[in-house]
């Protein structure tokens, strides 16, 4: 009967504890697969952040900071926020709410070396499972009054394929003055917004490798396809039966967003390019009459 009395007691400090003392619950409902552009993250396809807070008779301090940190898969910090320089928000009874923006704070935010760089560069961590902790502190920061963890993914993307004109294909002159045909595989997996892709053809002048001609030269064709479209025609208007004949030029596609950024693969490097393809344009007509002519000289 006495433990019964006790445990009793026990019971009722607890309640009178939390009735008198302000609540504050934290619920991050974050997209698992939230935009890929961190600045992006205000947008409410991301999700957002509830802070819930119910004041008390005692310790009712509305104002509150928050700390974030991003981790990586294994749990390790790879990222956090300056609880000295965050913003103080002052909590109204009820239901507050927030973007995952504001749980992220990106201006507020630090990550470690290459991450950081990576950021800076192209405004997006790279492709990976990540976790976003937000922790609610009180102003002076040392007592946490909610905390939050939740797991979300940087989707990786396979970029385009080159299909048409082929890696090493030669083209007739006589079609190829009229139009060339480009064709290419669709980003995998699919964006929800429709990308865009860049079509660039270079041509390699003599003595140049075809990597020295794509980085150097001047794009003969430069244009954007009609967003999701994985076909390109080219109106040539190009003198293909004579200077431009027997010539060898390198193509690419470059994926872009519907910010017309480019959408990164799993090289962070190539600026959203697909592997290029090189392809010849051969005046045959040309070719068959030097090759009679040769015949007739050989001829006894």
């Amino acid at each position: 009967m006495i433990k019964f009395y006790h445990l009793l007691l026990t019971v009722l400090m607890l309640m009178i504890v939390q009735v008198t003392l302000a609540q504050v619950t934290l619920n991050l409902a974050l997209n698992n697969r939230p935009q890929p552009w961190l600045a992006d993250w205000a947008n409410p396809v991301n999700g957002q952040m509830i802070i819930s807070y119910m004041p008390g008779p005692v310790l009712n301090d509305p104002s509150v900071k928050l700390r974030t940190s991003l981790l990586d898969e294994r749990g390790n910090i790879i990222g956090s926020s300056n609880i000295n320089s965050a913003r103080i928000y002052t909590l109204r009874a009820g239901v507050n709410q927030f973007t995952i923006a504001d749980a992220l704070q990106l201006q507020n935010l630090t990550l470690q070396g290459n991450l950081h760089n990576l950021l800076q560069r192209t405004g997006r961590i790279a492709a990976g499972q990540y976790q976003l902790m937000v922790e609610v502190l009180n102003v002076g920061g040392d007592i946490v009054r909610a905390r939050q963890t939740r797991l979300f993914f940087i989707t990786s993307y396979q970029l385009p394929v080159l299909m048409q004109p082929a890696n090493g294909s030669s083209l007739d002159a006589r079609l190829a003055q009229n139009i060339i045909t480009f064709r290419w595989t669709s980003l995998i997996p699919g964006s929800p917004d429709l990308p865009q892709y860049r079509v660039q053809v270079i041509e390699i002048l003599p003595g140049q490798t075809p990597m020295q001609a794509f980085r150097g030269n001047r794009p003969l064709l430069d244009e954007t396809s009609t967003s999701g479209s994985t076909q390109f025609i080219w109106r040539t208007n190009l003198p293909m039966l004579d200077s431009t004949a027997n010539k060898q030029f390198i193509w690419t596609v470059q994926t872009l967003d519907s910010r017309g950024l480019p959408v990164p693969g799993m090289d962070m490097n190539i600026q959203g390019r697909s592997e290029p393809a090189i392809f010849s344009i051969v005046n045959q007509i040309g070719e068959m009459d030097k090759n009679r002519k040769n015949e007739d000289l050989i001829k006894p």
